[in-house]
């Protein structure tokens, strides 16, 4: 056998190299190694609106004022550093930035226009921030945050605003923060395992809660311990609000979620000649099921009036319900109250979908249980119980009944002889007949999913049940804030070596959502004036009600280039240039704050 001979492999050409090529290539590192070493500063003009907020209400100077410090200490005062910290959220990111990255986020800009004097990013140490939080804590952090936010309306000519939301929420901590180093001192907030409105339970939390005003203002907020409830944070900041508003806080609506009716809550609020005046929720099992009474009088009654679509701002695309409404008075807990019972024409599709669910589940269990057998009766009618017990609430039933059959089998082995009698067997099985839909059921499930009850101790002739009912739904506004709050850049997940540092880095996180809330109800009361909606959005659509996110991206597209003594504002898009003017009224820019 003969084998192909390899082919010859062609010598290949010796490379030449190409100095022209590499001198080249070596000559655009070197401008490029000295182009890095370029003294020009940019600074974005989001960050400077928020730091003229900052100025405007004093911030730095409060600071400095409000905690201990000795400036022959400090590189940087604690007011320069909290700003920053506040600042530092609003930068441009994927994620949030540690402390003892502080100085690469700030890289690059001039952070004299953005604190008032000079500092140097690289010299911003962890060290620093973590100095300025103990002190910030130690001098009663929260409360600084309130006194700043009393003062926000009047700073920035805004109306008074007489409505209060509040509620809480959960933030999730890495660490293990042992609580026996923290349990023998009562001032220092307590991480631990609670109710996770993160979905979280495997990881140790605090808890904040915050209270706005109608607009979504910040006037409070508070750090408490990882397992506090809403009813004991509501209870407290009632008496808070009482004995910072005095006499006034008759003239204030608070408004919660359910968790904040109970009789210890109710007798506080009904203590004095001028009743606090409440919205809430009445929750299913309050006040001997009350809600459920009112939903079968209104049902029986249904004298339902139309309240038409109850939304502040409709979208005007026919897809916001429409509301009906009935009022009771009542007595609960020695307190007259209103209850107003709303239900609304968008909850059909959601129970066709539980009773679709419910039948499938119902179908599958009872399959699972007649094909059973079971070598004895006491079985059979034990699973029998347990499926009628854990089926008890759905919408569908079956007769049921436990039966025995009697099984013949011819013995083991070849036949014999003499045949063997054969093997007798005595199963029982449980039988069903026709699954029937209980209609009745269905009936109740769909009140209960249309409608819902807000209790209130404000008479009807003061406040309708259609402005009740709107009041009650601007509670995302307090919502909304979380949800900022709880962004990557700022309080998504939190790691600080001591508590008492946490409790002072939320508070100035907080600082950050209440300038979030200043830029949105500014920007939306001037569009508000225009004659028509400026056309500043994404590919120039027009603002209608904007989000201050969406103000701060449209910032973004401007920066500050300083270089030494030279000042320049840059539009990243040029034809925005045009723009700027009309943007810096939208937001209430005023050059003399910086």
């Amino acid at each position: 056998m003969t084998y192909p001979k390899p082919q010859a492999r062609k010598k290949k050409g010796k490379r030449r190299s190409h100095p022209q090529k590499m001198n080249t290539l070596r000559s655009e590192f070197e401008q490029t190694v000295k182009g890095s070493e370029d003294s020009t500063q940019r600074t974005p003009l989001s960050l400077i609106l928020i730091a003229t907020y900052l100025n405007r209400l004093n911030f730095k100077e409060s600071i400095n004022r409000y905690v201990k410090w000795d400036p022959a200490q400090w590189k940087y005062s604690p007011g320069v550093l909290a700003q920053l910290l506040v600042i530092a959220v609003f930068i441009p990111a994927n994620k949030k930035v540690a402390l003892s990255r502080m100085h690469q986020v700030y890289a690059g800009m001039d952070l004299e226009v953005l604190v008032g004097e000079p500092v140097e990013a690289a010299e911003l140490s962890d060290g620093f921030f973590a100095a300025m939080l103990d002190r910030l804590w130690e001098a009663r952090c929260e409360n600084f945050l309130c006194s700043v936010a009393l003062t926000v309306r009047t700073i920035f000519d805004l109306p008074p605003d007489y409505v209060l939301h509040s509620d809480t929420t959960s933030h999730v901590l890495y660490g293990d923060y042992d609580p026996s180093e923290y349990a023998s001192d009562s001032s220092l907030v307590l991480p631990t395992y609670g109710y996770s409105k993160d979905k979280r339970s495997d990881l140790k939390q605090i808890m904040t809660g915050m209270v706005t005003d109608g607009d979504g203002l910040i006037r409070f907020s508070h750090v408490l311990d990882g397992n506090t409830a809403d009813c004991e944070y509501n209870h407290m900041m009632i008496k808070i609000l009482q004995e910072v508003y005095g006499d006034e806080f008759c003239r204030y609506t608070y408004i919660a979620d359910s968790k904040m009716l109970n009789k210890k809550n109710l007798d506080l609020i009904s203590r004095d000649d001028k009743p606090v005046k409440i919205i809430s929720r009445i929750p299913e099992n309050f006040a001997g099921k009350l809600a459920e009474k009112i939903r079968i009088k209104a049902y029986e009654k249904q004298e339902w009036e139309s309240l038409g679509i109850c939304c502040e701002h409709p979208a005007g695309k026919g897809k916001e319900p429409e509301y009906w409404g009935q009022t009771f008075k009542r007595q609960v807990f020695s307190l007259s109250v209103w209850i107003h019972i709303y239900k609304s024409g968008d909850a059909e599709r959601r129970l066709q979908s539980k009773i679709e669910k419910n039948r499938a589940e119902f179908e599958s269990d009872i399959k699972i249980l007649t094909d059973r057998e079971y070598a004895c009766e006491p079985d059979a009618n034990t699973d029998l119980a347990a499926f009628l017990k854990s089926h008890s609430k759905s919408f569908f039933s079956a007769s049921l009944s436990v039966a025995s059959s009697v099984n013949e089998k011819n013995p083991v082995g070849r036949p014999s002889a003499k045949p063997k009698p054969k093997n007798i067997e005595v199963v029982w099985t449980v039988s069903a007949g026709q699954i029937i839909q209980n209609e009745g059921k269905i009936e109740r499930q769909r009140q209960k999913d249309e409608s819902f009850c807000l209790l209130t101790n404000i008479d009807p002739d003061t406040l309708g049940s259609k402005e009740v009912l709107l009041r009650y739904k601007a509670q995302y506004r307090v919502e909304h804030n979380f949800s900022v709050l709880k962004m990557p850049l700022l309080a998504s997940t939190l790691f600080l070596e001591k508590p008492e540092r946490i409790e002072a880095m939320m508070t100035l996180l907080y600082f950050s959502v209440l300038m979030h809330g200043i830029l949105q109800v500014i920007s939306r009361a001037r569009i508000a004036t225009c004659e028509e909606p400026p056309r500043l959005g994404t590919e120039n659509r027009p603002l209608i009600r904007p989000k201050s996110e969406t103000m701060l991206n449209i910032l973004a597209l401007y920066e500050i280039i300083t270089e030494g003594d030279a000042v320049s504002i840059r539009s990243k898009i040029p034809e925005r240039r045009t723009q700027l003017n009309l943007l810096l009224f939208l937001v209430d820019f005023k050059p003399t704050s910086i």
